[in-house]
């Protein structure tokens, strides 16, 4: 297994993620809820409640260069919750 993986494309673009202790697999598909919060855990800096979903982003695994990466597949907007009297 890499000792990294990284993702290309989409809102996480560029970013590295270690995997040297990773003891699984990693999934072929990946689908992401992306916050203010999300770019706060990879830059290691505190949560904060008050981050809202923006998009669900997914990515899928494939072989580019022959390298696995994180490739960017499609984004959506979160659904909205179901409300009491819909």
């Amino acid at each position: 297994m890499p000792e990294f993986i990284q993702f290309i494309g989409g809102p996480l673009d560029g970013h590295r993620q270690d995997l040297s202790a990773r003891k699984h697999p990693i999934p072929t598909l990946l689908h992401l809820e992306i916050s203010r919060n999300t770019y706060r855990l990879l830059a290691h800096q505190p949560l904060k409640p008050d981050a809202p979903t923006t998009s669900r982003a997914t990515y899928e695994l494939r072989m580019v260069e022959g390298v696995g990466r994180y490739c960017f597949v499609a984004a959506r907007k979160p659904a909205e919750k179901p409300t009491a009297g819909r």
